[in-house]
């Protein structure tokens, strides 16, 4: 399994673990939606030992346990070959596991190195239909996403349709540091405004080009790349007060998203 490139990823353990349940009802749905949505690693996997861990800087407690990875159900594409490794995973308590049984954990990511440390959010009884959970975890996650872009959207003051004209350097800006964003600003030809004001027919787009960790997620622009823009200005970066920016990773979308931002900005 290749972690190397792994985000950790923290979203902080619930206090109380949910007990296995079947996967059915409203009561079920409405604990898988909420669990979904607090977990970024989801798999079905064996209880292989109490008590137990597999990573050298982690000390084995009575809340972490070893499972084997029978099928990932949703996990990000760093951890897409999570099957049939050992991971260790911190549980909220242990009381109703047991060494054989199969359930669904909910977890994130808390530690990686020869190994993977996870900390559940919740688990559930492995279904019957694995490919219906599958389902209603993707639901789920379209959900979410929709929702998400939508409130990006609604606090855009300038949301464009184009193409990358052209991408040019900046002048550095402030004092040199490690995390230095590398300023570049793309020329974008404007096709439709979706959101906002604007009389040019082309607008310019400052970015950074840094894979700093500060920066990694922020869009990158190429020339002839199109797509649709989600505009704001942000004051504390040592650009112009009036630049353009598109700095977290919604505020660019694939030109095939215009009709859902035409409809999410309708509402």
């Amino acid at each position: 399994m290749n972690l190397t490139d792994f985000a950790v990823f923290s979203a902080g353990l619930l206090a109380v673990t949910l007990a296995a349940v079947p996967c059915r009802g409203a009561q079920a749905t409405t604990q898988v939606e909420e669990l979904v949505k607090a977990s970024h690693i989801i798999f079905v996997g064996r209880v292989d030992q109490l008590h137990a861990a597999n990573l050298r800087v982690v000390t084995p407690t009575d809340n972490t346990i070893l499972v084997t990875v029978e099928e990932p159900l949703d996990v990000p594409p760093s951890v897409a070959e999570l099957k049939g490794e050992q991971v260790t995973v911190r549980v909220a308590r242990t009381a109703e596991l047991r060494p054989g049984d199969s359930k669904v954990f909910f977890t994130n990511g808390l530690v990686f190195g020869e190994h993977l440390e996870v900390g559940e959010v919740g688990h559930m009884a492995s279904p019957d239909n694995r490919s219906e959970m599958r389902r209603q975890i993707l639901a789920v996650r379209a959900q979410t996403a929709e929702e998400n872009l939508r409130e990006r959207a609604a606090g855009a003051l300038l949301v464009v349709a184009g193409k990358v004209l052209a991408v040019n350097p900046l002048a550095r800006t402030g004092v040199r540091s490690e995390h230095e964003a590398d300023w570049a600003q793309a020329v974008v030809q404007v096709d439709s405004v979706e959101k906002g004001a604007l009389r040019e027919k082309t607008v310019s787009v400052d970015f950074p080009q840094s894979t700093d960790e500060r920066w990694l997620l922020s869009p990158k622009f190429e020339p002839g790349e199109s797509g649709i823009w989600l505009l704001r200005h942000q004051t504390n970066l040592g650009l112009p007060p009036d630049a353009w920016l598109a700095l977290a990773p919604l505020d660019f979308q694939p030109s095939a998203q215009q009709r859902t931002m035409r409809r999410l900005l309708a509402k």
